[in-house]
């Protein structure tokens, strides 16, 4: 260990010891606590959107193109798209969007019905990781033949697996005591000979999606493309399509040049639900704030302690000064100090913060799904943002040094010599 490393242990220990003092082990806990407070804050933060995209992306297209009465001639629009989207497509969907009712025994809930093209659909390859059984999407490959003329579905209790099939979303299914291979009745409402006709039909559940956002798990519903034609629709009408782009992030540029283009309702992923976005950026940045001056607290400490230090080890400093030490070497050892606390106290922090945030993941939510429609406090582990916090710890502690190390530099030599205890 070289003549430095010596003095700067030398000035953080006890007198006459190799233990830490306690304004060091002070320094340590309060440099500890805000690095930590900033990895699990900035951890969760960032989790939380990045998770929320995410789910919003995958249950959802990149764009959805609709109008309120339905698009003519889906398959000649899609066509045209081709040449309006400015940027790689990936697939193309048509889909239905309807609004309905589900009963099951004496349960009842409001559902959005949507009619895909099964895993021909645009996001079918998203969105199957979120459905069970994991060969649930298949079941909506192929239409259902108990469909009339007059969009009923016919009773057929001797094999209700021959009934149009549906996903439900998971506490949908909870609210209506749905499982897999029961069967839910939808009620639809018409105009029929002028006078308001309500239709019951019969479906068959095939699967389950547990998106992990509420708002999606207790209202959405999925069925096969063709049934909904069948049973909302007329041949040769979508309520839209569907659009899945190579690069994501390209959604809500696309949608501003088609809303100007095309005579229809342009959405990107990104705009279907913006407020949630903004309430936790706006949410965000008052906490990320906040956190940031504890970290400031906490990382100038380091001027009370090796100021407190400079203080009660001044004999030993002019002894230093008075054997020929220069005030390079003084500065530098209690620079140096001021390091070894930040490296120590951000290790326990990165530490501590890890510690905590394993906690975290595991926290259900509670009534904060109303807010954020999360089952869980999403983690994930950034090994950039444990550097950062974990540099930028030290850097503190460097420029929280340099004070308390001048005012060591400016002690008298003669101030070892002097009489006194």
């Amino acid at each position: 260990m070289n003549l430095l490393s010596r003095l700067a242990l030398n000035f953080i220990c006890k007198k006459n010891s190799k233990l830490l003092s306690f304004t060091s082990l002070v320094s340590i806990v309060g440099i500890s606590f805000g690095v930590a407070a900033f990895l699990v804050v900035i951890t969760v933060l960032n989790s939380f959107q990045a998770e929320i995209k995410n789910v919003i992306s995958s249950v959802n297209p990149n764009l959805i193109i609709y109008s309120p009465s339905g698009i003519s001639n889906p398959t000649q629009f899609e066509k045209k798209l081709e040449t309006l989207i400015p940027v790689p497509i990936e697939k193309m969907s048509r889909f239905i969007l309807q609004e309905s009712v589900m009963g099951l025994g004496k349960q009842t809930s409001a559902v959005y019905l949507r009619a895909i093209e099964g895993t021909s659909s645009s996001f079918a390859h998203n969105l199957n990781r979120y459905i069970l059984p994991h060969d649930a999407l298949n079941s909506l490959n192929e239409s259902s033949q108990l469909i009339d003329k007059n969009r009923n579905t016919i009773d057929f209790s001797g094999n209700p697996e021959k009934l149009p099939h549906v996903i439900l979303g998971k506490e949908l299914a909870e609210n209506l005591d749905a499982k897999v291979g029961s069967t839910v009745t939808l009620m639809t409402f018409g105009n029929e000979k002028n006078a308001l006709g309500v239709r019951y039909n019969k479906l068959y559940v095939s699967g389950v999606a547990n998106t992990g956002l509420s708002e999606y798990d207790k209202k959405q519903v999925f069925m096969n493309f063709q049934d909904g034609v069948k049973l909302f629709g007329i041949e040769s009408w979508s309520s839209g399509i569907e659009v899945q782009l190579k690069n994501p992030e390209d959604a809500l540029l696309v949608s501003k040049k088609l809303n100007q283009e095309i005579p229809y309702n342009v959405v990107a992923w990104q705009q279907i639900d913006p407020g949630l976005f903004e309430k936790i950026e706006r949410d965000g940045m008052t906490i990320k704030l906040i956190v940031l001056i504890i970290s400031f607290v906490a990382g100038f400490n380091i001027i009370v302690t090796l100021s407190l230090t400079v203080i009660d080890r001044s004999k030993q400093i002019s002894l230093l000064r008075a054997v020929g030490a220069k005030k390079s070497l003084v500065i530098s050892t209690f620079v140096y100090s001021g390091i070894i606390l930040g490296i120590l106290g951000s290790l326990l922090g990165v530490l501590s913060g890890l510690i905590i945030l394993k906690i975290f993941s595991r926290i259900p939510l509670g009534d904060f799904q109303e807010f954020y429609y999360l089952d869980k406090i999403p983690v994930q582990i950034d090994l950039q943002l444990i550097v950062i916090a974990f540099i930028t710890s030290i850097f503190l502690s460097f420029i929280g040094a340099l004070y308390p190390a001048w005012k060591a530099s400016r002690v008298s030599p003669m101030h070892g010599l002097t009489q006194g205890n």
